[in-house]
């Protein structure tokens, strides 16, 4: 039985009506092996859902004393045929796909069964041949290249011995830098710098009444504030609950004291 669009809408949820979009037949094209199993698995599984609440339907009708396939159990009747057709068109086109790869596979192996023996002698020959020729090369490769090592590390040999002669007269080569002077270098370097930021800039004298270079230490009482709390928290520095503790006392007066007469 065919459905209109119309009709799988009134029946179908969305993503049932997602299953039937995609069992159209220009859907179905694109769609791929591991795809078409993927589909037909949750069409499978929202048929047998329609199917058993079909059966329950159709078992409180007749307890009721109605017929078979009336109001509710018709409607559920029709979206479980409906459901069926989706399966089927999944299913069939998983098919189709299957004997269309497998005739690609034995066209692709078909004509090199059939390659004469003579064609296939030629063509041993002719790799034997290849394979000599790219060994001689190889080879011949190998030994221009171990000359030219040779070569180079003689020369650079010549060059070190050349350069290590041709020092000028007076000059010593430069020492290494030891990690405490590298250290050293950087602080002084950083100290520089800190001090070149703070130094105001020729062009910031002409507008002495605004304020170019940032006063060091916090930027507002705020901050200082909150650092001072830090700092105090973190010195472990003992709370001072004298005021908590005479509010305390004094209502603990005016408790014992509540009955007295003056």
């Amino acid at each position: 039985m065919a459905f209109t669009r119309a009709q799988a809408t009134s029946l179908l949820n969305k993503a049932e009506m997602r299953l039937y979009d995609e069992s159209r037949a220009n859907a179905l094209r694109g769609l791929d092996a591991g795809a078409l199993a993927t589909r037909i698995e949750r069409s499978r599984a929202a048929r047998d859902r329609a199917r058993d609440l079909l059966k329950r339907q159709r078992l409180a009708a007749r307890k009721r004393g109605e017929g078979r396939d009336q109001g509710i159990a018709a409607r559920t009747g029709r979206k479980e045929a409906l459901l069926a057709d989706i399966l089927d068109r999944f299913t069939k086109a998983r098919k189709a796909a299957g004997s269309a790869s497998r005739v690609k596979k034995a066209a692709a192996v078909a004509p090199a069964k059939k390659a004469p023996a003579k064609a296939t002698a030629k063509k041993a020959t002719a790799k034997k041949a290849t394979t000599k020729k790219a060994t001689a090369k190889k080879a011949t490769a190998k030994k221009a290249t171990a000359r030219k090592s040779t070569a180079a590390r003689k020369a650079g040999g010549a060059r070190v011995a050349t350069a290590s002669v041709r020092l000028p007269e007076g000059a010593t080569r430069p020492r290494r830098v030891s990690p405490t002077q590298a250290l050293q270098n950087t602080r002084e370097l950083l100290a520089a710098k800190q001090e070149r930021d703070r130094t105001p800039q020729a062009w910031q004298s002409l507008d002495p009444a605004a304020p170019h270079v940032p006063q060091a230490g916090y930027q507002s009482p705020d901050a200082a504030a909150k650092a001072q709390d830090l700092h105090a928290a973190e010195s472990r520095m003992a709370s001072i609950h004298g005021s908590m503790a005479r509010r305390d006392r004094r209502k603990q007066g005016q408790r014992d004291h509540r009955g007295d007469e003056d």
